[in-house]
This record gives C-alpha cells, structure tokens and sequence, in this order.
C-alpha cells in the first residue's frame, strides 16, 4: 500500500520544514506505509523557495517540492498535488497541521472499504484544541448551514477541515473534473463523490486553528467561497462520470 501525501503551503516554508522533522515525518514512519511527501509551494515569494529547496537534503528522498503558480488558491496546489501523485492513495492537509496527525490512525485501519476518510471538526468524538473567536464559529456554522442546505452531503457534517484521504484512482477523476481553485474545492470534491456513487467516511479529529495561519487568511474570503458553491451547483451535469470513466 502506497499513499502520497500533498501539502500545500502559501509562505509557510519554516513551518513546513521544522513540522515536516518534528512531527509529520516521525509519524508516517511508525505507520508501516510505504509513503512520499510533495509540498505544493507558492512560488510568488522566491525566499520562501529557496528556504524549502535548501531542506530538501536533509528532509530524505521521499520529500519533494512542486512549485504552484502565484497565489492562484489551495484548491489549485491540491489538484496539481493530486494529478502529480502516484500508489494507492492520496492524502493531503494544511501545513499548519490544525487537524491532528492522530486522525489518520483512525483512518488507517480502514483501508481499503471506503473511497474517501475525512476529518471532522463537528461529529461526536471530535475536540477543539481551544474555544474558537465568536466571528469564526459564526462564520463557520453560516457555511455549514449553507452547504447543507445546497448540497445535502449525506454524512458529512464538515467540509471544510482540511485533512482528508482519497482513493487514488478516484481522487484523480475528481482533480480532472476540479472548476474551483479556492477553499469551496473540498465541497465541490465531496459533491463529485455523492454524485457519483463514491464511499465517504467522517472521522473525528482534534482541530486547532494556526491564527498566522496564511490559509485561514485566504479561506476566509467569503465572496469568492460563496461564489464558487453556485458555480459548483450549476454544473452538476460536469461532474458525472459515465459508466466507462467509473471502470477506468
């Protein structure tokens, strides 16, 4: 069993590398996987380039960097992830690591029964590291209702906690069928599935937001988030596979 893990980063170079030594790839080894790592990096800041190219040595053989065109959006550096990984499955999260690793454990045994494994900030079982700011669980139970309402993702309760893992050979036919490049892409990847037939499961997690967090910055614009769940609505008919692409 082969997993490729994506992480995009937007001028988190530091961050990606000291949690890459001390926290992501000490986990993945004790897991057994055979695995590999692509950091899906902004290119706009050439220091923050040549810091992570600098690491590479030392990070191992299994850690590569792809470099994601400027400030296009994280759903740009998750589909490119995605479309450039290879083996069984496909796993990406946020630099940050506000979702915990320990999730993936969970996830882990089940290999192999579900299309998709997904983390959740709202099902039972899950913590929050610390009480989240009024404005953000507002604005983050204002998205959940919307989605619910728009979409009815049977057994989601979150969309948006960016820790999820993929069969790879599905993951790719959602990647090809991608139209938004912004934080909306995770409910237009759940959408694909539900349409289509695919296996989702939530697990519990414990979340804890990063405040410098340059993600949650860009997540946070509404407007185009808002945007693209009418886009993704309106083109229902673009997500469905045939009977011949679901074989492939």
């Amino acid at each position: 069993m082969k997993l490729s893990i994506v992480i995009p980063s937007y001028n988190q170079s530091e961050k990606v590398i000291s949690n890459l030594k001390e926290k992501i790839l000490p986990f993945f080894d004790a897991t057994g996987l055979t695995y590999s790592v692509l950091i899906e990096a902004d290119r706009s800041s050439k220091e923050q380039i040549e810091l992570l190219t600098r690491s590479l040595p030392e990070l191992g053989a299994q850690v590569k960097l792809d470099e994601v065109e400027d400030r296009k959006g994280k759903g740009w550096a998750v589909q490119k992830g995605i479309l450039h990984s290879e083996g069984d499955y496909v796993l990406f999260f946020d630099a940050d690591l506000a979702t915990d690793l320990s999730v993936f454990s969970l996830m882990q045994k089940d290999l192999g029964k579900y299309d998709a494994c997904i983390a959740s900030r709202d099902t039972k079982g899950s913590e929050y590291g610390r009480k989240q700011p009024f404005k953000r669980r507002i604005t983050h139970w204002g998205a959940r209702a919307i989605i619910k309402m728009m979409f009815r993702l049977k057994g989601v309760s979150d969309t948006q906690c960016g820790f999820k893992l993929f069969r790879l050979s599905v993951a790719k036919k959602m990647a090809q069928k991608q139209l938004t490049m912004g934080s909306a892409f995770d409910v237009e990847y759940l959408y694909f599935l539900q349409l289509n037939g695919y296996s989702i499961r939530e697990y519990p997690c414990r979340w804890q937001d990063d405040p410098d967090s340059t993600l949650s910055k860009v997540a946070a614009s509404s407007l185009r988030f808002y945007k693209d769940l009418r886009a993704i609505k309106r083109n229902k008919e673009h997500y469905l596979l045939s009977q011949e692409e679901k074989k492939c």
